[in-house]
């Protein structure tokens, strides 16, 4: 049986070593099904889906709850897996916009309207955040890791003022990863700063 010892943070310290985005290139078959991605659907949606073209997210008027988020977290990886610098412009216009209007209180992207329960709803934050883990490991951007943090603690007090419901409740997992990964990077980055 492995011994499993703890960090100075109190975690268990991982089995495996975490790969960055884009330090492993996808070949053969997978190259062309993601390339087939990247000129199709993924890598031109913005250019013709009102709620891609004109997003919330990013200021237009278009839908500002998940459906930005969605794209973002496939076009991220998309872009830096086939270093494809077209998405991977496509990427940062939406991640520095995104983190250019961060509000005061640490919320990230746009207020909810009544449609879609409350206006502080978490569940496109939660998809929004994976994205961009993966676009900070593939660009070494800490903005993103400062935005982040502090967008959780907004999260963090938000079921005190309303508990969670509807996909925030039955997904709220999915932002585990997010919150883990930054004491993951900060370890990594620790011991590759110590060498």
């Amino acid at each position: 049986m492995a011994k499993h010892t703890k960090s100075a943070r109190g975690l268990v310290e991982n089995a495996f070593t975490m790969l960055p985005l884009g330090s492993i290139r996808p070949e053969g078959w997978l190259h062309t099904q993601l390339r087939i991605q990247a000129d199709g659907l993924t890598g031109h949606l913005d250019e013709f889906w009102p709620d891609i073209a004109d997003s919330a997210w990013i200021g237009g008027k278009g839908e500002g709850w998940e459906r930005g988020p969605y794209w973002l977290d496939g076009l991220v990886p998309l872009a830096f897996l086939l270093d494809d610098e077209r998405l991977k412009q496509k990427a940062q216009h939406w991640i520095t916009y995104i983190l250019g209007h961060q509000q005061e209180d640490g919320w990230l992207g746009p207020l909810q309207d009544v449609n879609y329960g409350y206006p502080n709803d978490p569940w496109p934050i939660f998809v929004l955040l994976k994205a961009m883990t993966q676009y900070q490991e593939a660009t070494g951007d800490q903005q993103v890791i400062t935005a982040m943090e502090r967008c959780v603690q907004k999260l963090r007090a938000l079921p005190a003022q309303k508990p969670l419901t509807s996909w925030a409740m039955l997904r709220s997992t999915e932002l585990a990863l997010s919150i883990y990964w930054p004491h993951c990077v900060n370890a990594v980055w620790s011991t590759n700063s110590a060498m």
